[in-house]
């Protein structure tokens, strides 16, 4: 039996090739393959059982070379960049060992100097003629320097933020609690304290991490100040100064909250002793008349 042709198709008298007539993707399918296995098939060497991989050059030689010597360093390094870090975090914690036992230590030391002034204290009262006096004279000096909880009339004002704050003006800052604590003392103020923080002659306000600090404790708004004194006359005289001015043109401006009210007792605790490293005790009034 002969073999019957089958004859392409034509359009316009032209032979159109198999991509058209057959379609993009059964052309690929039936196509892609062979032609890839074939020019494998060439290349291959001559001879039945012999399979051979085209050779990969002087280029591709580095090329593999440069890779390996990066991937060993990468392992190197990593390996050392792990020790050093293990190293770093162990001394980190023996340092932390380190400051909180010298914490510890100072503060056992705080107590046994507490102790000692309690003593000394109780034993010049007891060798004193004028005991009473001394007493008196002890407490006005605790009650000036901060070291004694006190307790009377004064004024409480609390302050905070406007509403809506979007800038650092509109917020209370260190500057601003400095401004009312100027103003109070001016104003006749005996003891002031700021959301339980006792006021001294060494307490720093400063403006730390997210907030403010007062005796390098972070306070948290609103702030509430309290300031024992003549409770008559303490408002008054506090807007008078040039503090209270200030603030009451924030208030105005910006929409700073202020409020002050007066009350007829008020308590605030005793600050910590400072620790004196420079200052020392100088000679007393007798002590200067007999040299």
């Amino acid at each position: 039996m002969s073999e019957q042709l089958v004859p392409q198709e034509r359009r316009d008298d032209r032979v159109l090739p198999d991509q058209v007539t057959m379609g993009l993707l059964p052309y690929l399918t039936a196509h892609a393959v062979d032609e890839d296995y074939a020019e494998v098939a060439a290349r291959r060497p001559d001879g039945p059982g012999r399979t051979s991989r085209p050779p990969i050059g002087v280029a591709g030689a580095v090329a593999l070379a440069v890779f390996a010597a990066l991937a060993v360093t990468a392992a190197v390094q990593t390996s050392q960049n792990s020790v050093s870090q293990e190293h770093e975090r162990r001394a980190l914690v023996d340092q932390v060992k380190q400051r909180k036992a010298a914490v510890d230590a100072d503060r056992r030391t705080v107590t046994r100097l507490r102790a000692e002034t309690r003593r000394l204290e109780a034993e010049l009262v007891r060798n004193s003629r004028d005991s009473g006096s001394v007493l008196a004279e002890l407490g006005l000096l605790s009650m000036r320097a901060g070291t004694a909880a006190v307790r009377g009339p004064g004024v409480e004002i609390v302050v905070d933020d406007a509403r809506d704050a979007t800038s650092d003006s509109s917020h209370v800052l260190d500057i601003d609690l400095q401004k009312i604590v100027n103003g109070l003392w001016r104003a006749g103020a005996e003891a002031i304290s700021i959301n339980g923080q006792r006021l001294t002659a060494l307490s720093p306000i400063r403006h730390g991490g997210q907030g403010i600090t007062v005796n390098f404790r972070e306070l948290t708004r609103p702030y509430r100040v309290l300031a024992i004194g003549d409770r008559l006359t303490l408002p008054s005289r506090f807007v008078d100064t040039t503090s209270g001015q200030a603030w009451l043109d924030a208030q105005r401006q910006v929409g700073l909250r202020f409020s002050m009210r007066t009350q007829s007792s008020l308590r605030l605790p005793a600050a910590n002793l400072p620790v004196f490293r420079y200052a020392e005790p100088g000679p007393t009034a007798q002590e200067k008349r007999s040299s």
